[in-house]
């Protein structure tokens, strides 16, 4: 990671109390998120080294999976481009989280509202059908 990010990183870890490794899936999913291209020559490789396992855990996969849809979207090279996109949606997701979260209660506000998945559905508004 970046300089700057490993130090944003620890200031969100005491805010939040949740460790690294959780806060940087998050980030990583934030940043997924986000249109834009991220850039990995913005960002230097001075702050703290990460292990990926620690780091995915038993969702490596799913995360690699996740990067990988994004790079065709973007039309990048998904085994060339595949690390230095990571670890630019790495660096940019945690500046991304790090202004909008103050504490736990910060997380939901990362949520997109508009999409409808993530809105509560009320179980009236539920038909049950026969198949």
């Amino acid at each position: 990671m970046s300089k700057g990010a490993t130090h944003r990183l620890q200031m969100l870890k005491g805010k939040t109390g949740l460790t690294p490794n959780i806060l940087l899936r998050i980030a990583v999913c934030y940043s997924l998120n986000e249109p834009k291209i991220p850039n990995p020559e913005e960002y230097d490789e001075e702050g703290q080294e990460l292990n990926r396992y620690t780091l995915t855990g038993e969702w490596d996969c799913f995360y690699m999976g996740l990067l990988r849809e994004r790079l065709i979207a973007d039309g990048l090279d998904t085994e060339k481009d595949l690390f230095p996109q990571f670890r630019a949606h790495l660096n940019r997701g945690v500046f991304s989280i790090f202004s909008r979260i103050k504490d736990l209660s910060d997380f939901q506000s990362l949520l997109p509202m508009e999409n409808s998945a993530t809105q509560p559905v009320e179980m009236n508004e539920v038909e049950i059908h026969d198949v």
